[in-house]
């Protein structure tokens, strides 16, 4: 990002200067957030004079947090002016947004858009976010099989001077409209004007699609395995109703992973650096309520053997070895099961190698800790009872922590709970009753 080359662009479009100069969008948008973190008022200035397209386009860039505060601080008629340019994915986006964020301005905005645009925004409003319709954009080059080359390159001209965003290909669909091939732009050129799409349709690869109400796990595998640009979106009849673009797939990947880091680390999946410093600490103070409980139950079963602490005190000063041991073996466990279930690489179907192989994991790992724990006991206290009880109780930590990580997450997705929520929580309060009631209660048998 070139600040300076950005700082001179806001500021000729603040003196009302124009500049042909063309900004990315996402550096627009970086520059902006910093603006903002210094200058509330000079933020609304710099992106208020920035041409209506560019405007708009940078506004889907911003943050969550900012999208809302926009919302907030425009009219009606700004709203509907920047839905209005931007492509139907990302105007149907914003119309959410606003759905979510200022009830009273919903209607009015939907009001001043044009009767396509609400027709357009109504149709992908229906679609569930885990629907591949959720992410289509209807704008798209579509010609019919009897065509030209020429004829598909002078409509792609066309749809550019309308503003449509990046085209990578061209869909050819027959007579009613079914989808028969996808063409990537640059092997489009090469042909020659006069040729028709039929003559030449044979030349090109198998196409893929997805219909409108598959997964959305289906585009990212499918978009993800085969390399695609664009992945073309069918009705059950297969007539082509739009298009997914490897942009939007990214963002839903980043999305997802973002997701899971924070709810294995128990965040708020939206939570985001320039979100109001009340809502942060709100959403942390619950998570953090959940782990005291969790803290105070597992405290609880220390205190069940009180008594046995009070007699040997080299037990509390060994017994959070134990814990932590067995809490790090959870979490690595847990952590490849619910980004592989996130990517699709397990299911439930599948459990059964990947149980074995976690498994023989927890076992081989259990039993040489064991051996190292019982070894540092030895040489700290000299007492081969309490060393026993330590090893013993690493060991079953370990083979507990491999199969609550593995079969939890599994289990929690089963009855249609996020695992990457629940799955820390469970797994490492049950690992750390484990771990201290294995070690406490070997202790007291072994010793007492």
């Amino acid at each position: 990002m070139n600040i300076k080359a950005i700082d001179l662009y806001l500021q000729k479009l603040k003196n009302g200067v124009k500049d042909e100069h063309k900004i990315d969008d996402a550096d627009l948008a970086d520059y902006l957030e910093d603006v903002k973190q210094k200058d509330e008022e000079k933020f609304f200035e710099y992106l208020n004079s920035l041409p209506l397209k560019i405007r708009a386009e940078t506004f889907i860039e911003l943050p969550t947090p900012f999208q809302v505060d926009l919302i907030l601080k425009y009219d009606a008629q700004g709203l509907a002016d920047i839905i209005t340019v931007l492509d139907s994915d990302d105007a149907t986006d914003l119309f959410i947004a606003i759905t979510k964020t200022d009830k009273e301005k919903e209607e009015e905005v939907f009001s001043l858009l044009s009767d396509t645009k609400q027709k357009t925004i109504e149709k992908l409003i229906t679609y569930e976010k885990d629907e591949a319709g959720s992410l289509m954009q209807t704008e798209i080059l579509k010609v019919s099989n009897t065509r030209t080359v020429l004829y598909a390159i002078e409509k792609l001209a066309k749809l550019k001077e309308d503003g449509i965003g990046a085209v990578q290909s061209v869909f050819v669909t027959d007579d009613t409209g079914r989808l028969l091939k996808s063409i990537p732009i640059d092997d489009l050129i090469l042909e020659k004007n006069e040729r028709t799409f039929d003559e030449i349709l044979d030349k090109f690869p198998q196409s893929y699609y997805v219909t409108s109400h598959d997964a959305v796990d289906s585009v990212v595998n499918i978009i993800e395995k085969y390399d695609l640009t664009t992945l073309a979106v069918v009705d059950r009849m297969g007539h082509l109703i739009g298009r997914i673009t490897h942009d939007d797939v990214v963002d839903i990947m980043q999305e997802r992973a973002t997701q899971q880091i924070y709810n294995l680390n128990q965040l708020a999946a939206d939570e985001h650096i320039s979100e109001e410093f009340s809502k942060t600490t709100k959403t942390r103070a619950i998570w953090l309520t959940i782990n005291l409980i969790n803290a105070v139950i597992a405290s609880f079963v220390i205190g069940l053997f009180e008594h046995t602490l009070d007699a040997i005190v080299a037990l509390a000063v060994l017994m959070p070895i134990v814990a932590n041991m067995a809490g790090t073996a959870s979490v690595q466990t847990m952590t490849v099961i619910v980004r592989q279930m996130g990517i699709g690489e397990i299911t439930f179907e599948h459990l059964k190698p990947v149980l074995k192989k976690e498994l023989n994991i927890s076992l081989i790992n259990g039993l040489l800790f064991a051996v190292l724990s019982f070894s540092i006991a030895q040489f700290w206290f000299s007492e081969v009872l309490i060393s026993i009880s330590i090893g013993l109780s690493m060991f079953i930590s370990f083979v507990f922590a491999g199969i609550l990580g593995t079969t939890v997450p599994m289990f929690l997705k089963k009855v249609h709970l996020d695992p990457a929520v629940a799955s820390s929580v469970v797994v490492i309060t049950l690992v750390d009753i484990i771990g201290f009631f294995s070690f406490l209660w070997l202790a007291e048998i072994i010793m007492l």
